[in-house]
This record gives C-alpha cells, sequence and structure tokens, in this order.
C-alpha cells in the first residue's frame, strides 16, 4: 500500500473506517515532522469536512469513501473513534489528542496520561478540557450533546445555542447551557463546581440541584452530597498548567501533584506530611515545586529514579 504524501491523502487513508495501524502511526509522524505545515495541513481537513457534513451523504463522498475501503486492508485498531450516522467522526490521536467531530451522529473517546492535559472543541462550538489521567467520551445525536466521564476531571465551557450539553460521572448528570463548570469523578464519587453561569445536577435517585456560580456539590448523586461554596480559581487552574495551594498540609500538597503530573513525590518522612503550604506551582514542569520545599520548608528534595522524587528533612 502505498504511503500517502498529502494533508487530503491522510484524512482519507484515516478516515477509510478501518483501524489505524502502528506502521500508518509511524507513516504519520514521519510525514508530520517533514514539514511544519502538514499538521495544520491536516487539522484544516479535519475541520472542512466537520463543518461539511452533509456532504457526507453526497454521491461524491460516498464514492471517495467506497474507494478508500477498497484501498485500504484491515489493521488492528488503536483509537477509539467510530463513525456513526453516515458522518464523519473522528481518527487520530497524536500527543494529549485533538479530533474533530461532526454536528450529527458523531462519537468519541478521550484519554489523558499522566502530565497530560486536553483541550477540544466539540461540535456545538463547547469545549471540552481533561486533566491528566482522565478519559471522557463524547456523543452528539441530533445536535444534542452528551460526555461520559469514567475517569479523572473535566471542564466544560457549555454554548448557549441548541440544546443544554450533559455530563455524566457516577451517579449524576450535569445539564446546562451558556455555562461553565467543572466535574471530578474520584472512585466512584463525583464532584461538582460551578464556574460560571448555573447548571442543574441530577441524580440517579431523581433528585434535581440547579447549583450557581461559585457553588460546588460533594459527592454528587448521593444520598450524603451538600452544597458549598468554593474558590474556583484554585479548584480550576489545572487547566492552565498549575495548581493552587492555601495552607495545605504537605500531604495533600503530594497528592495532588502526584494525581497531575508524570513527576512523582514521595515524603520519605512521616513527620513531614502536616507541613502547611500555600503557593501556586505548575505540575507540568516541577524545578519551582521542589524550589519551594527546599526554601520555603526548609526540606531536601532529591531525584529517586526517572521522573521520581523523595522528600526528606534538610
Amino acid at each position: 500500500m502505498d504511503i500517502p504524501k498529502t494533508a487530503d491523502e491522510w484524512f482519507v487513508r484515516l478516515h477509510s473506517g478501518h483501524p489505524v495501524s502502528p506502521q500508518d502511526e509511524a507513516d504519520l509522524r514521519a510525514w508530520l515532522a517533514k514539514d511544519p505545515d502538514h499538521e495544520a495541513q491536516l487539522r484544516q481537513c479535519e475541520a472542512r469536512w466537520a463543518q461539511l457534513s452533509a456532504l457526507s451523504q453526497s454521491p461524491e463522498i460516498q464514492a471517495l469513501r467506497a474507494r478508500a475501503l477498497r484501498e485500504v486492508s484491515p489493521m488492528g485498531r488503536r483509537g477509539l473513534f467510530k463513525m456513526a450516522g453516515g458522518g464523519m467522526a473522528a481518527a487520530l490521536v497524536l500527543g494529549a489528542g485533538w479530533t474533530a467531530l461532526t454536528p450529527g451522529g458523531a462519537q468519541a473517546a478521550y484519554v489523558t496520561a499522566a502530565g497530560e492535559r486536553l483541550t477540544t472543541q466539540l461540535p456545538d462550538g463547547s469545549e471540552l478540557t481533561l486533566a491528566p489521567l482522565s478519559e471522557a467520551r463524547v456523543m452528539f445525536t441530533g445536535g444534542k450533546g452528551e460526555i461520559n466521564l469514567l475517569a479523572g476531571q473535566a471542564f466544560i465551557t457549555a454554548v448557549r445555542k441548541g440544546g443544554p450539553l450533559s455530563v455524566t460521572a457516577g451517579n449524576c448528570t450535569v445539564e446546562g447551557s451558556g455555562c461553565q463548570f467543572q466535574v471530578t469523578l474520584t472512585a466512584g464519587r463525583a464532584d461538582v463546581i460551578i464556574a460560571d453561569g448555573g447548571a442543574t445536577v441530577r441524580s440517579s435517585d431523581g433528585k434535581v440541584r440547579k447549583l450557581w456560580s461559585g457553588q460546588t456539590l460533594a459527592n454528587a448523586g448521593s444520598a450524603t452530597s451538600r452544597v458549598g461554596a468554593t474558590d474556583v480559581r484554585t479548584q480550576t487552574e489545572w487547566r492552565h498548567g498549575r495548581l493552587v495551594f492555601r495552607d495545605q498540609p504537605l500531604s495533600e500538597v503530594v497528592a495532588d501533584f502526584n494525581r497531575y503530573s508524570s513527576d512523582q513525590f514521595v515524603i520519605e518522612d512521616a513527620q513531614l506530611a502536616g507541613l502547611r503550604l500555600s503557593g501556586s506551582f505548575r505540575y507540568d514542569g516541577v524545578e519551582d515545586f521542589p524550589a519551594a520545599l527546599e526554601t520555603v520548608l526548609g526540606l531536601e528534595v532529591t531525584t529517586n529514579g526517572p521522573h521520581r522524587w523523595a522528600i526528606r528533612k534538610g
């Protein structure tokens, strides 16, 4: 099989309906590395075809797809993207992942690794941002968007048009439009924060709550759920690669870093766990965090293997 040479050819290959093989991935990465403009060209193809999904039913596009299906042999699938309703869905994950979706009958899956975060625009213009170690599945049917958060944390900016966007996590579903909210799923427990506007939280037992900007619902969907106030900036700054702490014990600070960062920290002396720390630190570059532990708390931070750090008394 010939290796695609242009963005259009790569688009056809990736949207042929067949899985992407390891050799395809290697060839694609080589093609992207050959010219800095190649990635932009491929993204333009994705966006152009996504915006014109109606054309997917035209004889010309059907013929193009049929030709691709004839030319591309079956391969092992790596991505979680599918065709639905005859529209063009998504096909490729590079780095943190990106995709283009069609407004009707499309679905996609997103997964982030340690230290990665992903921001993608959804078909209705809404925006989804995933924290590290998160997984979400997105489906749009008839213009209605549904997100299933399977793990981790998601921040959603829902536009004010069409039907409300819904996010299901654990035992609850958050629904809203013209608003911003965050959903965190940990060990089956869902916590919701409203960053701007208002949203409705529906529990699996039928209970409905309306939340507004600055409010949080802890353990949503359970009998012990409760509404309270929260510092939105502190809780959502991870979207910009930073974690904010306000007089929190070192054990909590380290646990958060280990959750977001690809670097892992270990407190070797249990007596240090209760030390308090405030500050704002990048989790995708650990230099300022160890420096703060040494200068502010007087601790010693040393490497303990690749991406491993040991915290001990100075």
